[in-house]
């Protein structure tokens, strides 16, 4: 059984320029970030992807976005010679260097292959980057600004207008990709495929009725609170004992809308569809335990004591999971998102890239002339 490690379940990277790093200013003042830019022309080819170029505007934009995020999340860079806080077989220098190629090499990794697979930007696709860029320069430069001044802004962040469009456009270009390949929802999977995700990562459906062993700060009930609550859960399970298929199905789905203590209830009725690792161990074993159609006997965990009842896993309409806007996700969609993640991460892996003629050595000391 495979875990399941990451999905891209918004389906649709967040590459967009001003949803990442544009405006932000360097943490640490001591380096002579503008000096370091002028160091080589805008559109001197550092390095190739597959043979696209990405020149030294881009490159030394991520290497400013790698710095920020690195100070952001480890506080100020007082040695880019010393061992990085993810890496002590890298400086620190090293480190961002090897970011900044990354985030080249994924970006161009996606522009080539993208090609390769047929993928276009669409009409609809240009209308919505026009007014990405109409919507950002009334966010950045005011509902008065105009183009050119909020170019002017986000130069002092090395965001050129060149740039920003092909950042912006990588963005689209990610979601058209998915579309084009897999559809929006993943429809465009065969049954085979879904069944075989499902199966890889150990899919499955459970519904329980759930007589809570907690108060509503989380902390465990006293013993005789402990000892009534077991009591329900055993009434409840005596209704249901003997009874199988349609007959149980039913009997527990009223119980369980009369008794069950859960409170993802309303936005699971169906149950939950989940893969190893994500529900607690105590429900998840016992689940696993049975067939679907097969109801468990009351099982304790931290939360209380379960009634559960497995179910037949029904890939197609089962959902998932929910994202921040609440959009159900079935395992098609996180089937498809997952395998879109796989072919991603495989373009950019397997992407030849190679330093352009004096970019081989590239040192962060000589960026910066120490």
């Amino acid at each position: 059984m495979k875990r399941l490690i990451s999905v891209l379940i918004c389906l649709a990277l967040a590459l967009g320029l001003m949803s990442g790093c544009g405006s932000q200013e360097a943490v640490e003042e001591g380096l002579d970030w503008d000096a370091a830019r002028a160091k080589y022309e805008p559109d001197a080819v550092v390095l190739t992807v597959d043979g696209a170029e990405a020149d030294w505007a881009e490159f030394f934009y991520w290497l400013y976005t790698c710095y920020n995020d690195y100070c952001s999340e480890n506080g100020e860079i007082t040695d880019l010679n010393a061992p990085s806080a993810y890496d002590a077989g890298m400086t620190v220098g090293e480190l961002l260097i090897d970011a900044a190629k990354g985030y080249c090499v994924q970006y161009h990794a996606l522009e080539v292959n993208a090609e390769k697979e047929g993928v276009r930007l669409t009409e609809e696709d240009e209308a919505s980057l026009q007014a990405l860029l109409e919507s950002d320069i009334s966010s950045v430069a005011g509902e008065d600004g105009t183009q050119e001044e909020f170019f002017d802004i986000l130069a002092e962040t090395y965001v050129s207008p060149e740039l920003y469009d092909f950042i912006n456009r990588m963005a689209a270009l990610y979601s058209r990709a998915f579309t084009t390949l897999y559809g929006s929802s993943g429809e465009k999977l065969t049954e085979q495929q879904v069944e075989d995700f499902a199966e890889e990562y150990g899919f499955m459906t459970a519904k329980h009725i759930l007589i809570q062993t907690t108060d509503a700060e989380g902390e465990p009930l006293d013993d005789a609170a402990k000892a009534e609550k077991l009591e329900q859960a055993e009434a409840i399970y005596a209704q249901l004992e003997g009874k199988s298929g349609e007959e149980l199905e039913e009997a527990f789905d009223a119980l369980m809308q009369e008794n069950s203590e859960d409170t993802g209830l309303a936005a699971f009725p169906d149950g939950y569809c989940f893969s190893s690792g994500e529900m607690v161990e105590a429900f998840e074993t016992a689940a696993a335990a049975l067939e679907p159609g097969q109801m468990s006997e009351i099982v304790e965990s931290p939360f209380g004591y379960h009634i559960i009842l497995r179910e037949p896993l029904r890939a197609e309409d089962r959902v998932m999971r929910f994202d921040s806007a609440g959009t159900p996700y079935t395992i098609r969609a996180v089937a498809a998102a997952n395998l879109y993640d796989s072919q991603q991460m495989g373009w950019a892996e397997n992407a030849e890239t190679s330093w352009a003629p004096g970019f081989e050595d590239l040192d962060i000391n000589d960026i910066f002339g120490g």
